[in-house]
């Protein structure tokens, strides 16, 4: 383990140097349906969980019931993924311009 850290800590200014120059590309694909997934499934939790959001559920247990209830709509959540997708793609190239913008001051 503590091998593993000054590994890690040597490793940091590496990982730090690529993630930034990640940050600075357009995300793939993939990712980008990812995110699209996720939000779907957060409007989805909305819906079933009557207006509240995964944060405001301090139960565990209800937040169990409603993740068994969420399997049950898989095909709707695809659906909406798909319908969304476009404007995450927006969203990410909207991320973009700023970026470039903030960089050039």
């Amino acid at each position: 383990r503590r091998k593993q850290g000054q590994l890690m800590r040597r490793k940091a200014k590496i990982i730090a140097r690529v993630r930034k120059r990640k940050l600075s590309r357009l995300a793939d694909p993939q990712a980008l349906k990812r995110r699209a997934q996720k939000a779907a499934r957060a409007i989805i939790f909305k819906r079933v969980a009557s207006g509240r959001t995964k944060g405001e559920i301090e139960s565990k247990q209800m937040l169990i019931a409603i993740d068994k209830k969420l399997e049950k709509h898989k095909g709707r959540i695809n659906k909406i993924a798909k319908k969304i997708l476009p404007k995450i793609k927006k969203q990410e190239f909207e991320r973009l311009r700023q970026l470039k913008a903030n960089r050039g001051k």
